[in-house]
């Protein structure tokens, strides 16, 4: 049985004529699935990518187009299927901007480790401490990016879901 999986993803929001970008982190719990069941892991997968979309388009409706109008693009940076580095992403909900420590890792894209640290080095020293993040080959350096978080419950909170 495949377990619920917290998934974060970072997405760049960049307005068409590049005069402007966004940051935006998605916190949404994928379902658990039957890992015989070809289709059930389809559907939680589904149900995951169904929630993504949600935010990313409260963030643009709710909150992007009062601060910046206009259409953007919307980029997947990458994504963490794992514990990410530091406190501030385990918040039940989001809402606020948090500073970044991404790394791409050995796996190529869309495979990042991220969290949030003092500094890079304190980013590091956690990454390597942590047996699942060391083993996805992070790869040095780190890139330092400002974002606004999301999670699953703060879109139900404003949807009354």
């Amino acid at each position: 049985m495949g377990i619920p999986l917290d998934i974060f993803s970072l997405y760049r929001l960049q307005r068409e004529d590049a005069y402007c970008q966004h940051y935006l982190l998605l916190r949404v719990e994928q379902p658990e699935f039957n890992n015989a069941d070809e289709s059930d892991y389809a559907r939680a997968v589904d149900v995951a990518d169904q929630k993504k979309s949600s935010l990313i388009e409260a963030y643009v409706t709710e909150m992007l187009a009062d601060a910046c109008a206009g259409r953007h693009k919307v980029n997947l940076v990458g994504e963490l299927q794992a514990s990410p580095v530091g406190d501030a992403l385990f918040e039940e909900r989001g809402g606020f901007s948090v500073d970044l420590w991404i790394a791409e890792t050995r796996f190529g894209h869309p495979w990042v480790v991220l969290g949030t640290a003092e500094n890079e080095a304190a980013f590091w020293r956690e990454v390597e401490q942590d047996e699942d993040l060391s083993r996805l080959g992070a790869i040095k350096p780190a890139a330092k990016q400002r974002a606004y978080f999301l999670t699953e419950k703060d879109h139900a909170t404003r949807t009354g879901r």
